[in-house]
């Protein structure tokens, strides 16, 4: 009886948690699904979803538009989350080693990530600034002639790549650094005393156990990066031209600006389809390397 009157309870008090998660992940993804599928009218003061079939799907394979957006995205997350990863590396094996002010640093390198990313945004569009920037300033002073950082087709997506590595490097670094300090000593030594040179203690020893932080890491930082829109709309709002428009930006401006609705959850859709392939091969390919290793 005591068991039957503990779970009732206890679902009563789980049963509010149940309904917010419901409400806020669940029929929204249903919700989305029956635009994706549909073509959303007002009519009468309300909203009407008539199906349609795969039709949003067929305009948006035709859309030169999204596969510049999807481009755009996947350069942003291959250069910046690649970059990211080896200067968290690089970082973390630093402090790992005594260094004197080793505390004052690992506070320094996490500032970055605590700030919003709207802040970073307009911050680095100053820094970037073609007539005020210091970096501008600074190639003058040097003799060279100033960068279109924000406003140069072909350079606009490396200027938000860097704003992306200088916030979100911590991250790695924060993750990586945690997990060399959990490596036991002992590995380290034994690897030393058995010859092994330096190159080779990372490769062999320090490397292979932080393949579980590597890929926890990396993973994370992808589905971020996939999602990446604030300090790209503050920074060039997607241009110059499309140059550096991702595909969050490209959803936000077709389902809100332009407020075609099901055509803006087509791309929403397929963005989530996008990363969930994306995380897919990049377990499959990391359970591939452990298994080769394995061997």
């Amino acid at each position: 009886m005591i068991g039957k009157t503990a779970r009732r309870q206890a679902r009563l008090f789980l049963s509010p948690t149940v309904l917010l998660l419901l409400a806020f992940t669940l029929f929204p993804f249903l919700f989305t699904i029956a635009l994706v599928f549909g073509e959303a009218r007002f009519v009468g003061g309300g909203l009407q979803i008539e199906f349609v079939g795969i039709r949003n799907w067929q305009r948006l394979f035709h859309d030169e538009r999204f596969w510049n957006a999807l481009a755009v995205t996947l350069r942003i997350v291959v250069l910046a989350v690649s970059l990211e990863y080896l200067l968290g590396l690089g970082l973390a094996l630093l402090l790992d080693r005594k260094v004197r002010g080793q505390n004052v640093f690992r506070v320094l390198f996490i500032v970055p990530m605590l700030l919003t990313p709207i802040a970073v945004g307009y911050m680095w569009r100053m820094i970037f600034d073609v007539g005020r920037g210091p970096i501008t300033g600074i190639l003058q002073r040097l003799g060279l002639s100033p960068v279109g950082w924000l406003t140069d087709t072909s350079v606009a997506i490396y200027s938000i790549v860097i704003t992306d590595i200088w916030q979100w490097t911590p991250f790695m670094f924060l993750i990586l650094y945690a997990a060399l300090q959990a490596i036991p000593p002992d590995y380290i030594e034994a690897a030393r005393v058995d010859g092994a040179s330096g190159w080779q203690v990372f490769r062999r020893v320090i490397l292979p156990l932080l393949a579980p932080a590597s890929i926890a890491a990396i993973l994370l930082r992808v589905v971020e990066c996939f999602k990446i829109v604030d300090t790209i709309y503050i920074m060039t709002g997607g241009g110059p031209g499309r140059s550096t428009e991702s595909m969050t930006l490209f959803a936000y401006a077709i389902g809100f600006r332009a407020f075609d609705l099901d055509y803006g959850a087509t791309i929403a859709f397929s963005l989530f389809l996008a990363v969930l392939m994306a995380s897919m091969v990049f377990v499959t390919m990391t359970r591939r390397l452990r298994e080769v290793r394995m061997e």
